[in-house]
Formats: C-alpha cells, sequence, structure tokens
C-alpha cells in the first residue's frame, strides 16, 4: 500500500500508476510532463477528500459517530473529548503545533492509542455530505499531514485489521491509487485543452454559441467532455481498471476520445435481441449506417458465410483486444464468432465510458466494457441489452396518458439491444449492445442539452461550477441581477420539472427511475430549465402492482432486477438518485455560490413534492399511494446509497444503504 517509484522533484515520488501515466506523457508530450507533476498534487486532494466524505457520510469505523468534535476559538480548544486517558495526553499537547484555523469544525478520530486523525470539516450538506478542507493531519508521536488517499487508508490499518476486510481494502487502496493518476491526466489535459482556447469567447454561452456554426459541433458532446471528475460523490469515480494510460486516453471523454467500434458476426443461434419497430438487428444496423452494407456484404462472401445466419455486434475496441478473445476462444476458433476485419463505426466518448455516439447518425451505442468503474465492472445483462425496447414502449404509452409531462419530461429511448446466449453469466454479459436514440429531436431554437454530470464541472471561462454559469445566463434573460432571490428561482423552474416527473412516475406507476445526474439531461433556453430528459433503463426500479393497476403491464426477460414487489426499492431508487444526488448537488453549489441557507433550497424543492402531491392526490385511486411516498420521502432519515461499503462488499446482492438525516422531513 506504500510502494513508491521515482520522485519528479525533491519532495514528490510517484506510486506506480501515475508513474505509468507520466512515462505516458514522457513519451507523447515530453514538453509537458513537469505539468502533470503539478497536477498529481491536485489530484491526490481531491480523491483523498472524496474518500474521507464517504467514509464519514458512510460512518466507516465509526468515523463519523466515534470522533470528537474540536473547534479552535482564539486560542481556547473547544471539544467534546471527555475523560481524557493519559495514552492521550502527548497527542492532545500536539494540537497548537497543527495550526487549526477558526471557523472550521475538525473531526477527531482516534485510530491507535496515543495516535488520532484530524479531519477539517469546512461545511456539512444534507445527507451528511462533509466538506472536507485540505490539511488532514495524523498525530501520534509527531504530527504529519496526509497526502493522499492511499496514506489516509493506511493509518485506519487497525480498524481494518479488526475488520476482517484487509484484502477488500487493499484492492479499495489500488482503485484509488488508479483514480489518481487518470485524474491527474485529466486535470493535465484540461489545462492544456482550454490554456488557448477558453480565451476565444466571451464567456460559455458566447462560445457554443460561436461553435455552433460548425455543423460539426455538439453541444451535449461537449458538456459530456467537460465532465473531467467523474461521479461527485463516489472516490472511485476515475478508476479504470486494468486500463492502460495510452487506453484511457484514447477512449475517454475528457480527452476527447474517439472509439472506432468493431463489428462482430454472432451466430444467430447464439444471440438474443429485441427491437423496437424492427423485427431484424441488422436491419436496423444498416438502416442506420448504410456506409457498413457493401464492406460487410463483401466480407461475409469472402468468407464463404450467409449473412441472415449471424448477428451484428458492434464491439468496443478495448474490449475487443484485451475481453473478447480470452472470454470467447472457443466461439471464435470454431466460427461462431468472428470479427468483421476492415469495418468499423466511428464514434466520440461521452462522460459514460462505454456509451459512444456515432458519428454518422444521431445514435448512442452503449457497449460492454469489462473494467472496474467506480464500483461496478461496467459488462452489461443481458436483461438491460433486451429490456430496453419493452421499457420505451411504457413510457411512450405512459406519456400518451399524461400530458402535463409530454412536453417537459422526457424519454430517451432506448431502441433495442442484442446480448450473447450463455449459462456462463462472464459470457452472457461481455458482448452486449445497447442502441440509444439521439437527443437532437427533443431540441428547439435556441435550446442546449447539458448532461446532468456537466452542472458541477468546472466551466474553463468562469472557473465556476457550470450550473452557476447558466444561472447568471438565466439571471441575463431575465433582466435580474445574479443574486440569491434569482438562484432560488431558478431551482424552483428546475425542481419544478423534475419533481413533477419523477414523482408522478413513482406515484402513478410504480416507476422508479435511476434519476442520478449521469442519467439526467436537462434542457435549458438562454438559461431557463425547459424540459428535462431521463435516460438509461439498467437501473430502474418498478413497483409493478402500482403499474397494472393503470392498466398496463411490461414484458421483462426472466431474472430481472428492475420488477421488484417491494416498494421501497422503487421509492429509494427515486429518493436517492433525484434527491440526494441530483438535486442536493444543484443545491449544495447554488447556496455555496451565493451564500443561501441550504434549508431555503431544501424548502423550495419540498414545496414543489407538497404541490405534485397535493395535485395527484385529488384522483381519489391515488391517494393510498401519495400517502405511502410522501411519508417515505419525508421520513426523519433516509437511506443513502453507501458507495464505499459497497466497493468493499463486491460479492453482495444488493445496494447497501445507510441511514443519514433527511432534509426534506421538515417544510
Amino acid at each position: 500500500m506504500n510502494t513508491r517509484l521515482f520522485a519528479p522533484t525533491a519532495n514528490m515520488t510517484l506510486y506506480p500508476y501515475e508513474q505509468e501515466c507520466a512515462e505516458f506523457i514522457r513519451k507523447r508530450f515530453p514538453d509537458r510532463l513537469s505539468a502533470y507533476f503539478r497536477h498529481v498534487a491536485r489530484a491526490r486532494t481531491t480523491i483523498l477528500q472524496r474518500t474521507v466524505a464517504a467514509l464519514l457520510r458512510e460512518d466507516v469505523f465509526g468515523l463519523y459517530s466515534h470522533s470528537y468534535n474540536l473547534r479552535v476559538v482564539g486560542s481556547v480548544y473547544m471539544t467534546n473529548w471527555h475523560g481524557l486517558t493519559p495514552e492521550w495526553e502527548p497527542a492532545v499537547r500536539r494540537l497548537p503545533d497543527a495550526n487549526l484555523q477558526e471557523g472550521i469544525t475538525y473531526k477527531l478520530f482516534p485510530v491507535a492509542p496515543g495516535e488520532c486523525l484530524l479531519i477539517p470539516i469546512r461545511g456539512e450538506s444534507a445527507f451528511r455530505q462533509c466538506d472536507i478542507g485540505e490539511e488532514i493531519m495524523w498525530i501520534g508521536s509527531g504530527i504529519r499531514t496526509v497526502q493522499d488517499a492511499i496514506s489516509f487508508l493506511s493509518l485506519l490499518a487497525p480498524h481494518m485489521k479488526a475488520d476482517g476486510q484487509e484484502d477488500a481494502w487493499a484492492q479499495l487502496a489500488k482503485e484509488l491509487e488508479n483514480g489518481t493518476a487518470n485524474l491527474a491526466l485529466a486535470y493535465w489535459h484540461f489545462e492544456k485543452t482550454w490554456q488557448v482556447t477558453g480565451t476565444e469567447a466571451d464567456g460559455l454561452f458566447a462560445y457554443i454559441e460561436h461553435r455552433r456554426r460548425d455543423p460539426s459541433f455538439c453541444p451535449a458532446l461537449f458538456f459530456e467532455q467537460l465532465c473531467i471528475e467523474g461521479h461527485h460523490l463516489h472516490p472511485g469515480a476515475k478508476t479504470k481498471l486494468p486500463m492502460s494510460p495510452e487506453d484511457v486516453f484514447a477512449y475517454s471523454a475528457e480527452f476527447g476520445g474517439e472509439p472506432q467500434l468493431l463489428i462482430v458476426a454472432v451466430r444467430r443461434s447464439l444471440c438474443d435481441f429485441r427491437f423496437d419497430g424492427y423485427e431484424d438487428p441488422n436491419t436496423f444496423l444498416f438502416d442506420r449506417f448504410p456506409s457498413l452494407r457493401r464492406p460487410v456484404a463483401e466480407r461475409f462472401r469472402q468468407a464463404n458465410r450467409k449473412p441472415e445466419d449471424y448477428v451484428l455486434i458492434p464491439v468496443h475496441p478495448w474490449q475487443y483486444e484485451h475481453i473478447i478473445p480470452d472470454v470467447y476462444r472457443e466461439e471464435l476458433r470454431d466460427g461462431r464468432l468472428w470479427l468483421i476485419e476492415g469495418v468499423t463505426i466511428p464514434t466520440q466518448a461521452t462522460a459514460s465510458f462505454r456509451t459512444v455516439l456515432a458519428k454518422e447518425t444521431p445514435l448512442y451505442i452503449k457497449t460492454a466494457v469489462h473494467s472496474q468503474m467506480t464500483s461496478t465492472v461496467r459488462s452489461i445483462s443481458p436483461q438491460s441489452a433486451n429490456n430496453g425496447a419493452a421499457y420505451s414502449q411504457l413510457f411512450r404509452a405512459i406519456l400518451e396518458r399524461e400530458h402535463a409531462l409530454s412536453g417537459i419530461f422526457l424519454p430517451v429511448c432506448e431502441i433495442g439491444g442484442c446480448s450473447f446466449r450463455s449459462e456462463d453469466p462472464t459470457k452472457a454479459r461481455n458482448l452486449s449492445v445497447i442502441y440509444r436514440e439521439g437527443l437532437d429531436r427533443f431540441l428547439g431554437e435556441e435550446e442546449i442539452a447539458i448532461t446532468g454530470t456537466a452542472l458541477y464541472a468546472m466551466s474553463p471561462f468562469s472557473g465556476q461550477p457550470v450550473v452557476v454559469d447558466i444561472i447568471e445566463e438565466y439571471a441575463k434573460a431575465t433582466n435580474r441581477p445574479p443574486s440569491r432571490e434569482t438562484a432560488l428561482s431558478f431551482l424552483r423552474e428546475y425542481a419544478g420539472i423534475a419533481v413533477r416527473g419523477f414523482l408522478t412516475l413513482l406515484v402513478k406507476y410504480g416507476i422508479g427511475l435511476e434519476g442520478h445526474l449521469q442519467n439526467t439531461v436537462p434542457v435549458f433556453r438562454q438559461g431557463q430549465p425547459v424540459k428535462l430528459l431521463f435516460r438509461d433503463w439498467g437501473g430502474i426500479r418498478l413497483y409493478r402492482p402500482r403499474l397494472l393497476r393503470q392498466g398496463l403491464d411490461i414484458d421483462v426477460q426472466p431474472g430481472s432486477l428492475t420488477v421488484t414487489d417491494d416498494l421501497r426499492e422503487a421509492q429509494n431508487k427515486v429518493f436517492y438518485t433525484v434527491f440526494q444526488n441530483q438535486l442536493g448537488e444543484i443545491i449544495r453549489h447554488i447556496c455555496r455560490r451565493w451564500g443561501i441557507a441550504e434549508e431555503q433550497g431544501w424548502t423550495c424543492v419540498r414545496r414543489q413534492c407538497d404541490a405534485v402531491f397535493d395535485e395527484l392526490a385529488k384522483d381519489p385511486n391515488l391517494q393510498t399511494a401519495v400517502h405511502e411516498d410522501r411519508q417515505a420521502l419525508y421520513r426523519p432519515l433516509v437511506d443513502h446509497k453507501a458507495l464505499a461499503t459497497m466497493r468493499l462488499q463486491p460479492e453482495a446482492k444488493t445496494y447497501c444503504f445507510v441511514s443519514v438525516p433527511n432534509p426534506l422531513a421538515t417544510g
């Protein structure tokens, strides 16, 4: 856990993955190597802060509940530490040497007799989201600053040993080390890209208008590529194992990656597929990519094979190089599976590594990539691949009834998908594809679609989160100052759309959408929220009894986790992803920028929820469902998805949650 390699500077030694990135830059961009070293320190701080915030939020080892609070007022140290025993006296006597700041709460966590961690908390947001300061310290025989997440975990070794999960913690440390190196690479490239480009326009939206003159420019993709820090809550947001720096650089959105998807032919008898509007997956592919028709036909002729005997599946180039040859060795050997050589689909990477946007047609293609990213190896289950079209049909049927939603809350539909048929789950999950429609048809004049994860990305023009730039544009368009009142007005409009959509589908139809920021694409016109697009059905939870009461049903694949008999599952899916992940992050940034008390933001959201519940309760048939969901949404403690804990329990069959205070509990 503490292995380090050569020192690029007198005071920095690189971990192995950082070393690999440095070697990559030295070979490709030797004049930019010193800049990478500078960004390593920044990346280490970011991943350290996220790791500590996650462990506090999830109260791992009692890091939150068993810590003592410490504040400094002048020369006085105020703490709730009672009954000080002799072995702690040396550590306490060293506190004045730590140069602690006033106005900050420190969490003082004992890690061993006479040793403690001192964690600065600059503020605490809803759902126990702690804003961690940069100077995390260890106090024992001396005082030292903790420089990175790996060092922090090493200091928790006594607790890990007692916990009996040392191997899981060692794996987590490896993932965080990899993520830190990749984040430093992203910071490095962002600076390199925007040193010149960022000065060419007067602000973010002026830049977008300027670039729109180029027909090849896609604003939605531009915002995907701004998402350089990944998931805002997950400490492993930038982990990509076992990828090399060359692969990360070639295929990730933040580097402008342009993967060339390969085409694999799979014996039709070994392939499951389901499409909306198409009986044959190959017909769909050729309709969308007519340029493939002739070269594919020629390859079949040369191989003396019949096209109708096979299904064509686009495969990510990393997957084909590193996974397909090993997992499907027998099928490749006997011809049940073969590569259509010399035929590719040019694409552009999105913030979701395995989902790419085709250059030839407005179509997103979600591919299986057997790589560790956040808590999950990103393959695709047969259920996800083959249920998408059925969910798309269901959403269209619902929106034909819900006229109030049909113009503001819209599904980015999955047109179809394919998967390899096998009892072996590794084979069944690693040769799959999902096709999703593009965003163009949803956008009116002057409208811009911005992937939700970009809302907290740093704007290269202002150095602020993109959501702040959006609100300032909103203020300009509505002839208001960019003030607290304007920011709350923006939040009210945004939450009004989001809450109406997500709660209506839950209350009326039992559909718990996975509405976190990556799956949500808000659409703005001059900064004003005008509609919300939702996408990716793999994480949905559908409480079927409510759907059946509306006279609707859905035919899903056997073994689908998306259908549940537990209402709490559907509720938790919405409450965690929409309120904690999406609205919680927007409120946090708005309140931080304009000095708004966070309670005001949540009061605004609660009023929107009350309005939707009250409207739905006018239907006597929905009053029970409204009561159930209102009670669940407003309970004092809510379940928060424990992302770090889940990573430490990779064999767990269900999500892990921790109870945290609910800001919606009081109006």
